[in-house]
């Protein structure tokens, strides 16, 4: 439809129109937390079950992901897998139970978990692969509008028409970029050779990336870096400041959307910065002490004024961002032929991390004295410092890693 010159350009807006999607129905549930638990009487320990859960189902079907783009092609899989995001919506809308909540939150899960791999590995079929970092940034920061209307946007609409027609909303939207991925969507390069021998699915190949010496170390780190932003911006971090800085939902909005601002303005930046620190390596290292550090302070403050929590969380939204850096690191650790594999192996670990970090700070907040109707500062920062303390050990293995490629 485009001519060669243009094709790309265009290619990215698609790209970047469903992950906007992606990123609105994942943290969605951030800022209508509190209602819901107290419209449906979820207590803080399902609250983060229904948090991770998309996480979770994201996470399943990362590696079979990767593995049917390696041989059908991203336009294929993505086009069909989205379908069942427009359906979780749907049934998320239509809900009237905790149980329904959950299997809508499944289902878009499932059907978002294509979104954001099948855009890395279009990437790594387009570009060469020192764009691939400044080309992922633009992607995750472009896609982040989703997660800023997921804050005060959200708010808003839901105040004034209910949170039910923010999901049939979602649903025609989703509707829309299936559309988007099938028609628009170009597999390669034209100039672009894939071995076809490395298509094979077999049991040989379907985790020959853990093999991989650095990806072992870079595990722990993979589930940790994203869970740490997300489990503040998509979950606790609506319910803390309600709980703790007695917050309404209009300004617990506008805190979550510049968070979610400086989130995105991160991924531009942390795009960028291997030009600067010399490797992806440090650039992670930097992210990493800097989010560690602020959930430290996030843990120990009460009582300040509300202009200290906006710069805390857009802080912290910046730093968050780091894990652009993380998964350029894993794209320089393997030729193109595996790069579906690699990377959905990668995401297995970054998703299923979400799911783990929100389900275990949900009971622990639950075992601290929280339930439908708020908690206690001891339980937030508990749970705060778990993860802190947590992607501490994680920055700690990941020290033993480097950059050099292997050949299989």
């Amino acid at each position: 439809m485009f001519s060669h010159k243009n094709q790309f350009f265009y290619i990215m807006l698609v790209l970047c129109a469903g992950y906007t999607v992606s990123q609105f129905l994942r943290t969605s549930i951030g800022v209508l937390s509190p209602n819901m638990m107290n419209d449906f009487n979820i207590n803080p320990n399902d609250m983060g079950l229904l948090g991770g859960v998309f996480f979770l189902s994201f996470a399943i079907f990362q590696i079979p992901a990767g593995i049917l783009i390696d041989r059908f092609g991203p336009r294929k899989v993505m086009s069909s897998v989205i379908i069942f995001a427009v359906l979780g919506s749907i049934i998320f809308a239509l809900s009237n139970s905790f149980y329904s909540l959950l299997i809508g939150r499944i289902f878009m899960g499932l059907g978002c978990s294509i979104c954001l791999m099948g855009s890395l590995v279009l990437i790594t079929r387009w570009r060469d692969t020192n764009q691939f970092s400044k080309l992922a940034g633009i992607i995750l920061a472009v896609g982040g509008i989703g997660g800023l209307l997921a804050t005060t946007p959200l708010s808003y609409f839901s105040e004034l028409y209910g949170w039910r027609l923010s999901f049939w909303l979602a649903a025609v939207v989703t509707f829309f970029v299936m559309l988007l991925y099938y028609f628009e969507l170009e597999d390669r390069d034209k100039g672009l050779f894939i071995n076809k021998k490395n298509k094979l699915i077999s049991p040989k190949n379907l985790f020959f990336v853990l093999k991989e010496r650095n990806f072992k170390f870079m595990i722990p780190m993979s589930l940790m870096s994203y869970s740490s932003l997300v489990v503040i911006l998509g979950l606790w971090g609506a319910p803390y400041l309600k709980d703790i800085h007695g917050l309404d939902s209009i300004e617990r909005g506008k805190i979550l959307m510049l968070m979610a601002i400086s989130w995105n303005i991160g991924s531009f930046v942390f795009g960028r910065l291997r030009s600067i620190f010399g490797s992806y390596k440090r650039v992670v290292i930097f992210g990493s002490i800097g989010v560690i550090f602020l959930l430290f302070v996030l843990s120990f403050i009460s009582n300040i004024n509300s202009t200290y929590l906006y710069i805390l969380f857009c802080i912290l939204g910046f730093f968050g961002a780091f894990s652009v850096a993380l998964i350029s690191h894993y794209q320089v650790l393997f030729d193109k032929e595996y790069m579906g594999r690699a990377l959905s192996t990668a995401n297995f670990f970054n998703f299923g991390g979400v799911f783990f970090i929100q389900w275990l700070t949900g009971k622990i907040i639950f075992i601290m004295g929280g339930n439908s109707s708020g908690a206690p500062i001891g339980a937030y920062r508990a749970a705060f410092l778990f993860v802190a303390i947590l992607l501490l050990v994680s920055l700690c293995i990941y020290l033993f890693t480097n950059e050099k490629k292997n050949n299989f």
